[in-house]
């Protein structure tokens, strides 16, 4: 962020404090998808995405003067995103696979091609290997998946996750690297075994295709 667009967000912050309807919009439209994408990943059931969502943004307007600006707005946001996430886990009762298609009103599955030139049997096995990519993901305990989600997918520094997270730097660092060997053998057993999770630049490649 450039110290310009800091300045903006602090003015924008300011203004949401104070109860500035419009400036708080702005805050809603400026992370509602990041938002909205991290859930999705987090929980089981696709079709609670948009009301955990809600649920964020409530607690981010009822909390807001409650904000002191040490972290980020957009760290803070992400801190009461995944605990919500968590308190929806907590209710989930059965575990759900998510097919990563485009349906057509009468369940239809549908290719979204931007460019007519492209591969159409790369496009499929893309959108199959995405959809078990976030089937693996899914299926790991809930403090793993948030840090790959956090680190792999959202690109969050350590910093940030320790901060989010309320564990030591050190902690981070090792419990990201003990769920990215976990996430491979997971992955080889969903025969995706050729990621390579040294670092997070493949599954981070991966996931903000424009499918994100």
């Amino acid at each position: 962020m450039t110290e310009r667009e800091k300045i903006d967000e602090k003015d924008l912050i300011l203004r949401a404090k104070n109860e500035d309807e419009e400036a708080f919009e702005k805050i809603i439209k400026m992370y509602q998808q990041k938002v909205c994408t991290t859930i999705f990943y987090m929980i089981k059931d696709k079709d609670s995405v948009e009301d955990v969502a809600q649920e964020v943004f409530i607690k981010v307007y009822n909390n807001l003067k409650k904000f002191n600006e040490q972290s980020s707005l957009y760290t803070w946001i992400y801190r009461i995103t995944m605990n919500a996430c968590y308190d929806e886990i907590k209710k989930e009762k059965k575990n759900a696979f998510f097919r990563n298609y485009v349906e057509t009103e009468d369940g239809e599955e549908e290719l979204d091609i931007e460019d007519p030139n492209q591969d159409v049997s790369q496009i499929v096995e893309n959108k199959i290997n995405r959809a078990k990519l976030i089937a693996t993901i899914k299926r790991l305990p809930e403090e793993q998946r948030a840090l790959i989600v956090l680190r792999d997918i959202r690109g969050f520094s350590y910093w940030e996750i320790a901060d989010m997270l309320k564990l030591k730097l050190g902690t981070v660092k090792s419990r990201i690297n003990r769920a990215r060997k976990d996430l491979k053998e997971e992955l080889e057993k969903s025969g995706l075994g050729d990621f390579s999770l040294d670092d997070s630049n493949q599954i981070w490649n991966f996931f903000n295709k424009k499918l994100v």
